[in-house]
């Protein structure tokens, strides 16, 4: 029996176990998507477990809470309205000084501006949730053959539809077939949605798309016409990324804040797959190598992106609760 090892993780188990089969054997959800640049591998899952009671309106009782998105009031001020029964911008509409811009706040919340809102320097992306409806939401995550314009491998979305949230996972067999990708998500994902939901997306995920669509068609469809490319790599869409939250609304209760670890930490379930993410491009290179011999690998790939997107909901309805 050969045995393999990346690092600390050993890899023996998943090439003899699966040595000599085919993507096909392994997964039956799946079905190959063509398009005008090409054709990759799409695997789906309808996931009946994940509840898609999200309470996304609890957080605009918090932005009529925070009288400091009002101009001109501060910590200072805010506690002194507090203290004479000012408590929401509500009850700022009948202030004599700060009538005007609490009303300019309502109107804004209750035409759901969140693209106007989320310049207010004292509301965050998290606060914008209840201008969305959950089928607004786009979970998502990459997988790379490593950093800094290496292509994209597989990207992994979530979303719900008809109450049931659904996880679409589009692999490129081969490197060419990453364009096809791009096309797909241009045209036939991003339009369907408002909001995107990453963990740790607003680092990596989204700006890295976001390169790799100006590599391959010299525009990005996540900024508009009026934004500079490189400058920007998303003004189209709402974004609320998992990860700052987690540190900020459970700031000192855990000793990291990674994805594996939150799930084990704060969701209490631990995932069956357990192929570190830094892995993901060196077993991606492993396979092409010799296909036959290390299909086990891409498994294990598909099964760490699959977790990534399933994971997302039940974070974001767990902060929503602690919120």
């Amino acid at each position: 029996m050969d045995y393999y090892k990346f690092e600390s993780f050993d890899i023996t188990p998943l090439v003899e176990q699966y040595r000599g089969q085919r993507l096909e054997d392994l997964y039956q959800n799946y079905h190959i998507i063509r398009n005008g640049m090409g054709e990759f591998l799409e695997f789906f899952w309808e996931e009946k477990d994940i509840p898609d009671d999200i309470n996304l309106f609890k957080t605009q009782k918090k932005i009529l809470k925070n009288l400091k998105t009002v101009n001109y009031i501060g910590e200072f001020i805010e506690k002194k309205l507090n203290q004479r029964g000012i408590r929401t911008l509500i009850d700022l509409k009948y202030h004599l000084n700060f009538s005007n811009p609490a009303n300019q706040i309502i109107n804004l919340i209750k035409s759901k501006d969140y693209k106007t809102l989320a310049q207010n320097r004292y509301i965050n992306d998290l606060d914008l949730c209840f201008c969305f409806k959950i089928e607004d939401l786009l979970f998502l995550d990459i997988e790379t053959l490593g950093i800094i314009d290496s292509p994209v491998i597989l990207v992994g979305i979530g979303f719900f539809k008809n109450k049931k949230f659904e996880i679409h996972l589009f692999f490129a067999r081969e490197l060419d077939e990453e364009i096809a990708i791009y096309e797909h998500l241009k045209n036939q994902v991003f339009p369907n949605f408002k909001c995107f939901i990453t963990y740790n997306g607003k680092t990596f995920d989204i700006p890295y798309l976001a390169t790799r669509f100006l590599y391959f068609f010299d525009e990005n469809p996540m900024i508009s016409e009026k934004d500079t490319p490189y400058e920007k790599c998303n003004t189209k869409y709402h974004h609320i990324d998992l990860y700052h939250h987690c540190r900020r609304i459970y700031k000192g209760q855990f000793n990291k804040y990674s994805l594996t670890n939150m799930e084990e930490k704060l969701l209490r379930w631990k995932r069956d797959n357990t192929l570190p993410s830094n892995l993901v491009g060196l077993c991606y290179r492993k396979f092409k190598e010799n296909s036959d011999r290390y299909i086990g690998l891409i498994k294990e790939i598909i099964e760490h992106n699959y977790y990534d997107v399933y994971s997302m909901p039940l974070i974001l309805k767990t902060i929503l609760e602690d919120f």
